[in-house]
């Protein structure tokens, strides 16, 4: 069996607590905060490795505090830093939680966000069969080096694409680059309805049950791979082109939702890749999203991971 290769950031998630964000020029008290490892990738890369199947993390690592916050902690968890970058400083994320669990992220994009083609050439691709890559990576300005990558590189590889939350600021020209590659696409309900209205498809208003099969029946034929939409508290919608069905999620008390979709796809992809039936690999990964919204950041403990994944 190959290892997963998981593309994408590593950051600092810088924390704060707020009653509610404050209006233009108003000011508010911050009630609480705190810095952890975040970053889609790193969030799923993590889920992943602590369910014990063999990941790679590729990361660049940039300068300034937040790289070296970022550096010290992946040392602490074990996990080498695949590439450093000496000449750009490194971004962070400001994760506004109010007191619902919903949060507002602003992000200072950095060395995190940047790549070389060379740096690639570095990995033993014949070591790896499913890649992980985010839509945040490819809408900046060198995410055509990672699609170039992925077209070059990772040719009879499952490639695991998120467009993430801001689905519509992914350029066209690269978005359906990537859907030539056939990947499986992973989204939440309200990003599915975006991203098959990009498709130019008549979906239904709102992010209900009629419109999230309809967007995922027209994603699922344009990239001729399996589509999955999370639906918070509701589980997961899949639609693999012979069927169409959703696992009911698991009952948790929302502390914030921060990492929740990327701890979706780390255990989903895990249990895949060793071998899981769908149904039961959903219901996993369902299983660890509410697992990450019932505790404050993204980040949990590889035990309270393996404890979240049993049945």
């Amino acid at each position: 069996m190959g290892k997963i290769l998981f593309v994408g950031v590593t950051c600092a998630d810088v924390v704060i607590n707020v009653d509610r964000l404050p209006r233009t020029a108003e000011d508010v008290v911050v009630y609480g905060q705190h810095m952890a490892l975040g970053g889609c990738a790193f969030n799923a890369f993590f889920i992943a490795h602590a369910l014990g199947e063999p990941a790679v993390l590729f990361s660049p690592v940039g300068t300034g505090a937040f790289g070296d916050f970022v550096r010290k902690g992946l040392t602490a968890e074990g996990i080498p830093v695949a590439v450093e970058n000496p000449s750009m400083e490194n971004g962070c994320c400001y994760c506004f939680v109010e007191p619902g669990g919903e949060r507002t992220f602003v992000a200072y994009h950095g060395a995190d966000y940047h790549y070389e083609p060379a740096w690639f050439d570095a990995l033993n691709m014949d070591e790896i069969d499913a890649v992980y890559v985010c839509g945040l990576e490819i809408e900046d300005p060198t995410g055509s080096v990672v699609v170039a990558f992925l077209e070059r590189q990772c040719a009879g590889k499952q490639i695991f694409f998120t467009p993430g939350p801001r689905p519509d600021a992914v350029p066209i020209d690269l978005l359906n680059r990537i859907y030539d590659l056939h990947p499986i696409l992973h989204l939440n309900n309200d990003e599915a309805v975006v991203s098959a209205r990009r498709l130019g498809v008549a979906v239904p208003d709102g992010s209900g049950p009629e419109a999230v099969a309809c967007a995922c029946a027209a994603l699922r034929e344009r990239v001729g791979n399996a589509v999955f939409a999370t639906l918070g508290k509701d589980g997961c919608y899949v639609d693999d082109g012979s069927r169409a069905f959703a696992v009911p999620g698991v009952s948790a008390t929302v502390v914030d939702t921060i990492g929740a979709g990327d701890s979706h796809i780390g255990a989903l992809m895990a249990c895949l890749h060793r071998g899981d039936a769908l149904e039961d690999a959903m219901a996993c990964a369902n299983r660890v999203a509410a697992a990450v919204v019932s505790t404050a950041g993204a980040h949990l403990s590889p035990e309270r991971v393996r404890e979240a994944a049993r049945v």
